[in-house]
């Protein structure tokens, strides 16, 4: 199946994630491809001027939500990606690939759908039943980008089994509306 074309814009943020190769495991600590992830989002920011609205690492995945002021969502996923592969590859002694497909993204355009989409990523680690509350996640920059307590219970607030589903169906489609 032939790649979908990139949507490029300005004015929406998306929903980004990508899986390691068979849903295995990064073959190196979870904490060190924390920092990587950390270095390369902090630089990535800086040169392609990306704005990252919320990330969370899992043990075979993430999740990203941002916005791309410069249009550049697939120079930016590259750096990313391809830093990210390196840098663990270089760390675990891998010569194969990391990452099992490429990135898939959805553009949100929809202010309650992205609402939506910043709770299911930031409770992934919840569903999973690694944790009880989101900012109790380690891999998550749910407290650098939630200011007051009262933002951080809504977050804790479960997401409907449905919305979760939604969301989920949704990565697959170019564009919530």
């Amino acid at each position: 199946m032939p790649r979908r074309n990139l949507i490029r814009t300005k004015l929406f943020p998306y929903h980004v994630t990508t899986r390691s190769n068979n849903k295995e495991w990064f073959y190196i600590p979870i904490d060190e491809v924390w920092r990587y992830c950390r270095e390369l989002l902090k630089e990535g920011e800086k040169e392609f001027k990306v704005e990252i609205e919320g990330f969370v690492l899992m043990s075979n995945h993430y999740h990203m939500c941002l916005f791309t002021p410069e249009e550049n969502l697939d120079k930016f996923m590259r750096f990313f990606n391809k830093g990210l592969s390196e840098k663990i590859s270089r760390h675990a002694g891998r010569i194969n690939r990391i990452f099992g497909a490429p990135y898939n993204w959805t553009l949100i355009r929809n202010e309650q759908y992205y609402y939506n989409v910043l709770r299911y990523i930031y409770q992934n680690p919840l569903r999973a039943g690694v944790v009880k509350r989101c900012e109790d996640y380690p891999y998550s920059d749910v407290l650098e980008k939630v200011k007051g307590k009262d933002l951080i219970g809504w977050f804790n607030e479960l997401i409907c089994d449905f919305d979760t589903q939604q969301t989920r169906k949704n990565l697959k489609k170019y564009e919530i509306n």
